[in-house]
């Protein structure tokens, strides 16, 4: 009775202390995001993952994106670590990490990339101030404007692959490039089948125009500029001021053999890096057989300077193929342009945007009448280029915007007081016109001295030959550039070529066109041969060791020529 007492007593307490447990449980903290996740390239198709373990935690998601797509699981681990075999060699994957809990799932991880191959990646973070050699054995990541500063020398061997800043899906790219500064000097030296590539941290399939910025050298030659003029971009390429300099045989290098693809990023709007920047560039540095694909802004672009220049290629350009300004005076010869539609899309997020006047030839004295050019667009040294065997195929009618005043949808835009000589030529399916020229003050001066020239020229299928006949500041009929040195034509642009597709095929991804001028062209036939003609004769010497010669047919390639120059090192892809 004592005992049965005793639990009456006790049971209750035992009850109420149960039913305190029950009420109180403490359930398990929420599952963190796990931390530190790393990917390091272990091969040409191996990353391995590792990151933080989290309290917890029963199994770990593993999801991976290729390029800037969307992600996908690919495995699940219960330690915190991972490696993925299944990649594709040479290709920029994006991977995060999750923890889970029976159904709980918890924060994903901040993402990590890594670029298969057998190359493994460096980052560069940091400026070149000393002599440094950057290997084929490596590729070399971007991750901010890079200055090759002080003095120094960047060595780039064969074969070098160079990539943007990371990709990361909906922000805008970072802004990277490669800029070499006066007094440095950049030796990129490639090789018709090992070219040096400057490109994008995408994937292919998902490369975009604006994903990293492009290659800028800044030399001490002539430009017509005056006060204090600074490089076009963003921070802290705009602090850098590249005018003022007398050493017109300067060397900034030697860039030979080289691509720059998907260039043109942009910090805010109307600041887009081009593909090549050239600014006062001298004659001393060596710039032969490169290719730009599908930048947001110029493909190439001189301010000044006297570096000559051959064997160039642009496909695909946001603006303009070649623009020229501030007192040029290089000399080049052997340059392709090739427009089609639709036109580039940036990448999502980048500020840039796509030129309301893009043209093939842009072409100026100086960039403003006043401010910066003590003369305005009379402003000394002239911008005088000789420019011979070109061809500048547009992508005919519906692609790029046409402006009424001229200034858009052009082949070859002549302005602002230019001079120069352009000879041996094909202008052809360019929507508003082939030739244009205006500013008529300044401009009709470089004529009436027989110091701006077009001769041996063709302009084929545009939308018209010359700008307006008649309009303010134009010509028209009757203008010397309308003599028997300037032929026009109304066919089908691509017939005059080998193996170029018509207006309203898409060039394919990875194709090879064939330039040379096809059996019964107007091309094989009409050029200068070697006697050049007025004032581009006393020109034309100690070009690339020899002279600038001239040739008997019109284009960049010659009709039979059996290893055309662009041949295993150009390409064409869209994305």
């Amino acid at each position: 009775m004592r005992f049965l007492s005793s639990l009456r007593v006790i049971m209750p307490a035992l009850l109420v202390l149960v039913g305190a447990c029950a009420d109180g449980v403490t359930a398990p903290d929420p599952l963190a995001a796990p931390a530190t996740l790393t990917a390091t390239t272990q091969g040409p198709r191996s990353v391995q993952l590792s990151w933080a373990a989290v309290a917890g935690a029963e199994t770990y998601e593993i999801d991976r994106a290729t390029g800037a797509g969307s992600f996908a699981t690919v495995a699940t681990v219960t330690t915190a670590t991972y490696t993925d075999t299944a990649l594709v060699a040479e290709t920029s994957y994006r991977f995060r990490v999750r923890a889970i809990r029976g159904t709980e799932q918890g924060p994903y991880s901040t993402e990590a990339t890594a670029l298969t191959g057998d190359r493994p990646v460096v980052q560069v973070t940091a400026d070149i101030t000393t002599n440094t050699t950057w290997t084929s054995t490596n590729v070399y990541q971007l991750t901010k404007v890079i200055s090759v500063a002080n003095g120094a020398t960047l060595t780039i061997q064969a074969g070098t692959k160079i990539i943007g800043g990371t990709i990361t899906t909906g922000q805008a790219p970072p802004v990277t490039a490669l800029m070499v500064l006066r007094g440095s000097r950049l030796n990129a030296v490639g090789t018709a089948t090992q070219p040096i590539v400057f490109t994008s941290s995408a994937a292919a399939g998902a490369r975009a125009p604006g994903d990293w910025g492009g290659i800028i050298l800044v030399g001490n030659a002539r430009s017509n500029r005056t006060g204090r003029t600074v490089v076009e971009g963003p921070a802290p390429a705009d602090t850098v001021s590249w005018n003022g300099g007398n050493l017109d045989n300067d060397n900034s290098g030697e860039i030979v053999y080289t691509r720059v693809e998907f260039a043109g990023a942009a910090a805010i709007l109307n600041v887009e890096l081009n593909s090549y920047s050239l600014y006062a560039v001298g004659s001393n540095t060596r710039f032969e057989y490169n290719q730009a694909i599908r930048g947001l802004d110029d493909m190439f672009e001189w301010f000044g300077g006297t570096v000559d220049g051959r064997y160039l290629v642009s496909y695909e350009a946001g603006d303009d193929h070649f623009d020229m300004a501030e007192g040029y005076r290089g000399r080049l010869q052997y340059l392709i342009a090739l427009q089609t539609g639709p036109r580039v899309t940036p990448r999502a997020g980048n500020p840039g945007a796509l030129s309301a006047e893009q043209n093939g030839f842009e072409i100026d004295g100086c960039g403003s009448a006043s401010g910066t050019c003590a003369l305005g667009f009379s402003s000394e040294p002239y911008t005088m280029p000789v420019v011979a065997n070109f061809t500048i195929l547009g992508p005919g009618a519906g692609v790029l915007p046409v402006r009424s005043g001229g200034d858009g949808g052009v082949g070859m835009l002549l302005r602002r007081g230019t001079g120069g000589t352009w000879m041996n030529g094909v202008v052809a399916r360019w929507p508003e016109s082939g030739l244009s020229m205006f500013d008529s003050t300044a401009t009709f001066a470089r004529l009436a001295a027989d110091s701006l020239d077009v001769f041996n020229t063709l302009l084929a299928n545009n939308g018209r030959a010359f700008d307006v006949a008649g309009a303010t500041n134009r010509f028209g009929t009757a203008d010397k550039f309308t003599d028997a040195n300037i032929t026009t034509s109304t066919a089908a642009a691509h017939l005059l070529f080998t193996s170029i597709p018509d207006s309203s095929v898409a060039v394919a991804n990875g194709a090879s066109l064939d330039w040379r001028p096809a059996t019964g062209s107007a091309l094989r036939s009409g050029g200068t041969g070697t006697t050049l003609p007025g004032k581009t004769g006393t020109r034309v010497n100690n070009f690339f060791g020899g002279s600038l010669a001239g040739t008997t047919f019109l284009g960049a390639i010659a009709p039979d020529a059996a290893a055309p120059w662009y041949a295993g090192w150009t390409t064409y892809f869209r994305n």
